[in-house]
């Protein structure tokens, strides 16, 4: 899952680190509690959106390259003609949504937690791609489309890895973000989605408190409480977020991500890889609820009224769209469409019908994986509140018996020498 979208979600995650938190030891232990929701440390940051201090760009924007013919034309797995989520409020926390008009449920702008301005500016697309597999429109020219088309969108800025803040660092951090969340949390928002993961060394959250997590886990509490469904991503491996080994991390994890481990809150999703087996560059824990494709042929562009296949990060070369935000994107889509379709429904009774009706992933563990925990997406399957059954194979025809083939053997034999009596029968009596 190398590539520029999930690379962006490495660096996103780097800033997501608490500034002055001294890494510990990656070492492997057992999966620590998650901390408890910590109001007052919420209360005590400000809630109106406001500009990062410091904060400086990164360099220009990047543009996004428009996907070769077949790469657009690739049909979303997870759309299910016909259905769509208008009418349906779906709550995007990330580097910000464009206006894009294929966005065709609208964008409103729920605030602009790193730059003060508007979260309707993306510069990194993350957002924006993130926002697209939710709720995109079909279009007469291409296969894009949401899971959940029509959907509106609350689009709320935390963070971007193409701004700076005074320390050097990429803007936004925990605290941002749990910011952004209770931002977020208003009436008429059925679905949260948190396509981000801050990846910290579980053996440096044992025994310790930390403000921010505590804040973080606060605002995400409080939205599930409110009964909005909350879909994280589980994160994507690499040097910000140290892989845990997936036949062990049940019961000992060196990396765990935030909000993906406040397991009781939040949905959490995997990817999976092209093939539709657990991504090995997933990360792996006991917290993850289920598993969606990765990756995104072709995503909505931030810059424009067109298609991307690229996230681009500061000082890199242009990767695909893919990662475990995307999947999550795919997951929250389908919580919009199960919304919609079942308005009174209770969000505990709506994330049940979403994991009960996960289809088994090949080359998945026992029980509930690591990696894809208990399955994959199946829209259709939610939708009708149960899968499909599985078409019986048909039994082989029994196999012939030794005693079977004897007797058949034997009487083509003796037909074989009626046949030649008879003829001789014939030519005596011919020859007379």
């Amino acid at each position: 899952m190398a590539g520029g979208a999930a690379a962006l979600a490495v660096l996103l995650a780097t800033l997501l680190a608490t500034a002055g938190t001294a890494p510990a030891q990656d070492v492997a232990v057992a999966p620590p509690v998650p901390p408890a929701p910590d109001a007052a440390a919420l209360a005590a940051l400000p809630s109106a959106p406001g500009a990062l201090p410091g904060l400086r760009p990164r360099g220009p924007c990047p543009v996004g390259i428009a996907p070769d013919g077949f790469s657009a034309l690739t049909p979303e797995p997870d759309a299910v003609p016909g259905a769509g989520a208008r009418g349906v409020t779906v709550a995007v926390v990330d580097s910000g949504v464009a206006a894009h008009p294929r966005l065709s449920g609208g964008v409103a702008d729920g605030g602009d937690f790193v730059a003060g301005s508007s979260a309707t500016q993306d510069c990194d697309g993350h957002g924006t791609a993130v926002a697209g597999l939710v709720a995109a429109s079909p279009g007469a020219d291409d296969g894009v489309v949401g899971v959940a088309p029509g959907a509106r969108v609350l689009a709320v800025r935390a963070d971007s890895a193409w701004s700076a803040t005074a320390d050097g660092a990429s803007a936004g951090d925990e605290a941002t973000l749990a910011r952004a969340v209770r931002a977020a949390t208003r009436p008429g928002v059925a679905v949260l989605t948190l396509a981000v993961a801050a990846c910290r060394p579980a053996a440096g959250l044992i025994g310790t408190t930390d403000p921010a997590l505590g804040a973080l886990r606060a605002a995400v509490h409080d939205a599930a409480a409110r009964g909005i469904v909350v879909v994280a991503a589980a994160g994507n491996t690499g040097p910000a977020c140290p892989a845990n080994d997936p036949a062990q991390a049940r019961e000992r994890v060196t990396t765990v991500p935030a909000p993906g481990w406040f397991d009781g809150d939040v949905l959490t999703v995997g990817a999976l890889d092209d093939a539709g087996r657990p991504d090995p560059a997933s990360l792996a824990g006991p917290w993850v609820d289920l598993a969606a494709p990765g990756a995104v042929p072709a995503a909505l562009g931030s810059r424009s009224a067109g298609l991307t296949a690229d996230l681009t990060l500061p000082g890199s070369a242009p990767g695909p769209v893919t990662g475990t935000s995307f999947a999550a994107a795919r997951v929250a889509g389908a919580a919009a469409l199960l919304r919609a379709r079942f308005p009174t429904l209770p969000a505990a009774q709506l994330v049940a019908r979403l994991v009960d009706t996960a289809e088994p992933v090949p080359g998945a563990g026992p029980g509930r994986d690591p990696v894809v925990g208990v399955g994959a997406l199946d829209v259709r399957a939610a939708l009708a509140g149960a899968r499909a059954p599985v078409p019986a194979t048909p039994a082989p025809p029994p196999a012939s018996s030794g005693g079977s083939v004897l007797a058949w053997a034997a009487a083509g034999a003796l037909v074989v020498v009626l046949a030649v009596a008879a003829l001789l029968l014939i030519r005596r009596r011919s020859a007379r």
